[in-house]
């Protein structure tokens, strides 16, 4: 007889469904927080970027609008200047129903992430 038997086959499909079902949801985690990592990271240099025009006093330029690639959408601060009063950036990551992060500028473009 060469091969393998039935049963033999059958508890190597069990073992791969049982590896399947705990590495699938853990590896979908993982790329949910790849993308919202990545979506900071560009918040965060926007972030930045807007407080830097906004407080230098040696500039005359404004804010540009977002450019985002790893968000699905960034607050845009281009009409704001010194007079602006909500000075808050959200922005959703790819794939995200709710803001997944959010910038505060009044405390320095402090950028964290909602859980």
């Amino acid at each position: 007889m060469k091969g393998f038997t039935l049963i033999e086959l059958m508890i190597v499909i069990a073992i791969i469904g049982v590896l399947a079902s705990i590495g699938i949801p853990s590896y979908l985690t993982y790329v949910k927080n790849a993308q919202i990592k990545a979506c900071l990271a560009e918040t965060k240099s926007y972030a930045n970027d807007t407080y830097y025009l906004l407080y230098d006093q040696t500039s005359e330029t404004h804010p540009q609008k977002p450019i985002y690639h790893s968000c699905s959408s960034i607050t845009d601060a281009s009409s704001w200047n010194e007079l602006t009063t909500s000075l808050i950036i959200e922005a959703k990551s790819k794939n995200s129903t709710a803001v997944d992060i959010r910038c505060d500028l009044s405390k320095g473009a402090n950028c964290t992430i909602i859980p």
